[in-house]
């Protein structure tokens, strides 16, 4: 049974139960947090087989209808929904308009959009996840990509990759349209585990070998519960050595992938061409290009005029979603779960925030409900950052994650009073990626001033923002920052906590933490972790490492035109920051 709402879209009255849960029951506003469900973290079933490859369309072929319809009744539009029945049409360029600008294409030293965006349209991965119009928002699972099948020791150790016969590097010099092979795989995850952003994903790596032309091994020195998971994500891209020896892998990118690049000007564009020999499927596209309009009122407008096919954070509000539909009654809309919120993010290795007092005192002057009233009207909830899917058997209460998670400026007082720090003065930085962020600095700024805290700065430009933060040398505070976006537990409760992870980004250095996070990523009994999860998650609330703020679900929105693309994957597994590249080869114009 469907039936049609207010705004002309067919949905289906009731959202299917098997494709929402897994064991538990949830209402409608528990849905958002069971994005973190089927992700395979505490066993790792998956690992062990690879599932079916994607259909491969040709320019002529039917396009059977491909999308489940998933509605949360609590929202006003889908996780997703179904592709029409039509011929795919080749040709065209597609454009997206972007708000950050070119960073390094050396993936090894970023995982920013600036990067991810970029480099995932040329290179590909070994697995992938399940993409595209074929995504499901609370279930993550793989797929082969350059390996075409894999297998797990049954200890855990060892992981064999068997690759595909007929990959080719892109016919640009100096790969030349050379075979793709094991030896490739090997100096990649090399390099990654050696240098970079991502070494906290081959922390416990023993070695990598090509057996042989197309087999590689991977083999661990401890075994990990969710090694796997990362490397189907957008930061697990194998690029060539040549580009590496030659010093020119920072500004160039050639890879094996469905988009040839063709310049790279910042603040400008990036330009890509379609590569014909793509052995996945052909591509539909003549090309594709990333437009840079950091303006949001410029991006909406060049939306509303078509002259781009979407873009960075085009709405963020229902009553943003609500005008773009006035005006162009045929978009698409679907949403992006809310899977973990955005904590006040200080800078733990500074001295002001030594003193466990004062972090209470930050976390009692933050008023929850205030910013789900103000930034994610009738969207929001607040949660810690640390998943709890992955720690507790239900979505917590506000009035369940303890005291310093609960609004109390007298409290908040008195604290910084006995921690002689009653005229504590924080510095803030942030990127404004869309207006909700200069929402979140206006709100904090408020609210401590309540509490006798005064939040100075503000707003700081795209490159000095990433290199502090990203870079883990954030002077003081943001109101504007993130975790590293991750699949599994294992980046939640250790490459974001640990004290030698890279993703630990707010600088924590707690010995227990510590202990804690390396039982938990070792552990494959999947009760016994949970525990260690749930130790960690009542630790850092009780700690307040990471002040609990809200966070709203997201919307992506698309032209009326635009067929084979749809993000908002679970736990971001299809993101239009960084995963365009893995689905643009089926895209195509429908118009």
């Amino acid at each position: 049974m469907a039936v049609i709402d207010d705004e002309g879209r067919l949905f289906a009255s009731a959202v299917r139960r098997r494709s929402l849960l897994r064991g538990a029951a949830l209402g409608g506003a528990g849905l958002a947090a069971a994005a973190l469900l089927g992700c395979g973290g505490d066993d790792d079933d998956a690992a062990s087989n690879a599932t079916p490859a994607k259909p491969s369309p040709s320019a002529s072929a039917t396009v059977a209808t491909t999308g489940e319809l998933i509605k949360d009744d609590a929202l006003p539009y889908p996780y997703q929904y179904p592709e029409p029945n039509k011929k795919p049409k080749a040709g065209g360029i597609m454009v997206f308009g972007v708000n950050s600008d070119i960073s390094t294409m050396d993936t090894t030293k970023a995982t920013s959009s600036g990067t991810g965006r970029i480099v995932n349209m040329v290179y590909n991965r070994l697995i992938g996840f399940n993409r595209g119009v074929r995504l499901h928002p609370f279930k993550i699972s793989y797929e082969p990509e350059l390996a075409k099948s894999w297998e797990r020791s049954p200890d855990g150790l060892t992981y064999t990759f068997n690759l595909r016969e007929d990959v080719k590097w892109q016919n640009v010099a100096p790969l030349n349209g050379r075979a793709f092979e094991a030896a490739d795989v090997k100096f990649a995850y090399e390099r990654f585990a050696k240098e970079g952003v991502s070494r906290q994903y081959w922390t416990e790596l023993d070695k990598v070998e090509a057996l042989d032309k197309k087999t590689v091994k991977i083999t661990l020195k401890k075994p990990l519960a969710d090694f796997m998971t990362p490397l189907a994500s957008a930061y697990q891209t194998i690029f060539p050595k040549e580009l590496v020896d030659s010093g020119e892998l920072e500004k160039k990118a050639i890879g094996t992938g469905p988009m040839i690049l063709k310049e790279a000007i910042s603040a400008q564009r990036v330009t890509f061409e379609k590569n014909p020999s793509y052995w996945e499927r052909p591509v539909l596209l003549d090309g594709f290009e990333f437009r840079f309009i950091a303006d949001s009122a410029a991006r909406i407008a060049a939306f509303r005029s078509e002259q781009i096919a979407f873009g960075d954070i085009l709405v963020s509000s229902i009553q943003d979603a609500k005008q773009l539909v006035a005006s162009n009654p045929t978009v698409q809309i679907n949403m992006s779960p809310s899977v973990a919120s955005q904590p006040f993010a200080m800078n733990l290795s500074n001295p002001k925030f030594a003193d466990v007092r004062v972090r209470r005192a930050i976390s009692m002057a933050i008023d929850r409900q205030e910013f789900v009233n103000i930034v994610y009207p009738g969207l929001g909830k607040a949660l810690p950052f640390l998943p709890w899917i992955f720690a507790l058997d239900k979505e917590p209460k506000s009035t369940e994650l303890g005291s310093w998670a609960q609004y109390n400026v007298e409290e908040a007082k008195k604290l910084l009073i006995a921690a002689g720090a009653e005229k504590l003065e924080l510095n803030n930085k942030y990127y404004a990626y869309s207006p909700a962020y200069d929402q979140l600095a206006e709100v904090h700024a408020a609210q401590f001033k309540k509490a006798g805290i005064e939040l100075k700065g503000g707003k700081a430009e795209y490159t000095e923002f990433n290199s502090q933060w990203v870079g883990g040398k954030l002077p003081e505070v943001s109101t504007g920052g993130w975790p590293t976006i991750g699949f599994d537990a294992d980046n939640y409760f250790y490459a974001c906590l640990h004290s030698k992870s890279p993703g630990n980004r707010w600088q924590l250095k707690d010995p227990k933490l510590d202990e804690l996070a390396e039982k938990g990523r070792l552990e494959l009994d999947s009760q016994k972790r949970k525990a260690i999860f749930k130790q960690i998650w009542d630790y850092d609330l009780d700690q307040a490492y990471h002040p609990v703020v809200a966070s709203g679900s997201g919307f992506n929105v698309l032209q009326p035109w635009v067929r084979g693309m749809r993000f908002g994957g679970a736990l971001s597994t299809t993101n239009s920051y960084q995963d365009i590249g893995d689905i643009v080869a089926e895209a195509w114009i429908d118009k």
